[in-house]
Order: structure tokens, then C-alpha cells, then sequence
């Protein structure tokens, strides 16, 4: 009856228990659990931890009919999810069933928090970015080899990459003024752009570059030409990923496509209503823009492996019984 779904990122790893009559119980936050950025045997531990957190906490035993969905980050290639689950074996003192544990990639959570099931392509762009696309058991991705090949774009990384050379070319009369110069110089309370030096590169982090992404979107709203072709071109990659995606699964439809748009990107609602205008020439596809967070996916796995329809599964998570802050946050 209960179904605990774990969202686990690169930065944080998110929980919701949920119980198939009572709705949303309880939920928690944990520390990083890809396993290709901080280990196989770290990412199993921090799992196994918050599951014996969930049992504590709502005081469940092991008697308790609960099954466990998993949407980790790094996690696309079923050998690598079968590895994983190897690591949780050894580091869990909790044994379930084949068909009472889920693991997926991320991405699939972060298309399932909408779709609720329903086949379709997701764009993840945060940090980094991915598009995965699922169709009939098949699932293809483009991108998401991290910031070092290709840069990720649509990226927060990419977008603060950009950002940076364009007020760097300002400095060294390679291009035109923008005001993305005076917005870091504010907002990174330095006085000439050369400062930004030892701020990316003594303890270099993507993270801090990707946050240089919000000097972009600042730039635009002043109407700044420079920011404003750096969010089109973000748009016009983050729409031919798409477009490959639903060429290389799609062909063959009866219906619309659904389009996800998830990650911290899309919170600007120019790049949202960009992408949506280069997607705008292919009839099969609607562009969503996310509106849950991916842990809630994690939930869906469960319910989609149990048999449950997608507008089953909407309506269980979807519905007025769910419980006070966890009802508010979705």
C-alpha cells in the first residue's frame, strides 16, 4: 500500500512516501546520490539510509507492504543500474522483491512528474542538460555528456559559459558592450571583470558557472542583444534535441507528444515561450512546462510497473486527500 519514491541528484536526493489511500505521508531531503560523481557505494548508502528513515519514521515494519521507486542521476544504461542495485543489495538491511524496486535515470522521473506514465520527451536543463525520449519501451537521450563535451547547451553551465566569454570580449574590445558586465560587476561586488578570475578558477566549480546564467536572463528583460542571442540559441538547441528525439522515436503517432520542460532554465518564461515557438512547426508535439518536481515520477514507476493507467496514476497523486505542506508544494 505504500510506494516510497526517491529522487536522487547530483546536489541533493529528494523522498515522498506515499500511501495509496492517505495520499503524500511524509518526505525528506539527503545529500547527493549520483554514483558517477560521488560513488556506487555512497549512492547505495545514502538510499538505504533514507529507506530506513521512511520505515522509522512512520513507524512501519517489515511485514509493511511497500515497494520503492528510484530515478538516479547517471543512471541511463541498464548496466549501470544493475550495478547499482548490486551496491544497494550489500549496503541495505531492507530485501525487496523484483518487483517491489524500480531504477531508472532521472530524466524518466522528471517526464513521468507530468506525463504521469504517458510516453513523450523531456528536456532537462539545469546545471546541465539532457533530453531523453521515451516510446514504447524505447528510450533515446541526446546529450548530457557533461559541461566538458559539448558544454551542455541550454545549460545553466552553458548560459554562464556564455555569459562570461561575452563580457570577457567586451574587456578585450573582441565584441560589443553588454550589460551582462555591470550586472556581475554588481552582482559579484568586484570592480573590474579581471576579478572573475580567481572566482572561477581557484576552486572551480560548474555549479558557480551555471549561476552566472542569471545575469542572462537579467540582461534580456533590459533588452540586451548580446543576452538576448544567447537565449535563442539555447532555445534553438534545446528545440533540435527534440526534434531528433521525436524523429528518432515518434514516426509513427496517434496522438500528441508530450514535451517537458524541466529544470531551473525554464523558470524563465523567455526561453520557455522561445522554445515553444521553434518547436511550433511539428503539430505532434506539446510543450509542457513542469509544473512537479521529479521525485513525484518516482512514485510513478511503481504505479505504471503495478498496472495503473497514467490518469489513474494522476488522479491518485493528484487528488484533495493529499496532506498539508507535501499538498502545498505540488
Amino acid at each position: 500500500m505504500y510506494i516510497l519514491g526517491i529522487d536522487g541528484g547530483g546536489t541533493k536526493t529528494n523522498a515522498l512516501l506515499f500511501h495509496k489511500t492517505e495520499g503524500l505521508v511524509w518526505e525528506t531531503e539527503a545529500e547527493a546520490a549520483n554514483p558517477h560523481s560521488t560513488s556506487f557505494t555512497h549512492s547505495a548508502k545514502v538510499v538505504s539510509r533514507i529507506i530506513s528513515e521512511a520505515y522509522e519514521h512512520n513507524h512501519l515494519s517489515e511485514n509493511t507492504d511497500l515497494s520503492v521507486g528510484l530515478g538516479i542521476a547517471g543512471l541511463g544504461r541498464k548496466a549501470d543500474q544493475k550495478k547499482w542495485l548490486e551496491y544497494f543489495w550489500k549496503a541495505s538491511p531492507h530485501r525487496f522483491s523484483g518487483n517491489e524496486i524500480v531504477v531508472e535515470h532521472d530524466g524518466t522521473i522528471a517526464l513521468y512528474s507530468e506525463t504521469f506514465g504517458e510516453d513523450g520527451i523531456v528536456s532537462i536543463c539545469g546545471t546541465g542538460a539532457i533530453t531523453l525520449g521515451i516510446h514504447q519501451s524505447k528510450i533515446a537521450r541526446v546529450g548530457g555528456w557533461g559541461h566538458v563535451i559539448g558544454g551542455d547547451p541550454g545549460s545553466g553551465y552553458d548560459l554562464g559559459s556564455q555569459a562570461l566569454i561575452a563580457v570577457f570580449h567586451e574587456l578585450d574590445g573582441l565584441g560589443p558592450k553588454t550589460a551582462m558586465s555591470d550586472l556581475i560587476l554588481d552582482g559579484e561586488a568586484i570592480e573590474r571583470i579581471e576579478e572573475l578570475i580567481p572566482i572561477i578558477y581557484n576552486h572551480f566549480e560548474k555549479q558557480r558557472v551555471a549561476a552566472f546564467a542569471s545575469y542572462v536572463f537579467q540582461a534580456a528583460e533590459m533588452k540586451d542583444e548580446i543576452a538576448i542571442k544567447i537565449i535563442q540559441e539555447a532555445a534553438k538547441q534545446i528545440a533540435n534535441r527534440g526534434h531528433v528525439l521525436f524523429e528518432r522515436l515518434f514516426q509513427i503517432t496517434d496522438g500528441t507528444v508530450p514535451f517537458v520542460l524541466a529544470g531551473g532554465i525554464f523558470q524563465n518564461d523567455f526561453i520557455v515561450k522561445l522554445v515553444k515557438a521553434e518547436l511550433f512547426a511539428i503539430p505532434f508535439i506539446n510543450v509542457l512546462k513542469s509544473q512537479h518536481p521529479p521525485v513525484i515520477g518516482s512514485i510513478v514507476l511503481v504505479l505504471k510497473q503495478q498496472g495503473y493507467l497514467p490518469e489513474e496514476a494522476k488522479r491518485m497523486l493528484l487528488d484533495t486527500r493529499r496532506r498539508g505542506a507535501i499538498n502545498e508544494e505540488l
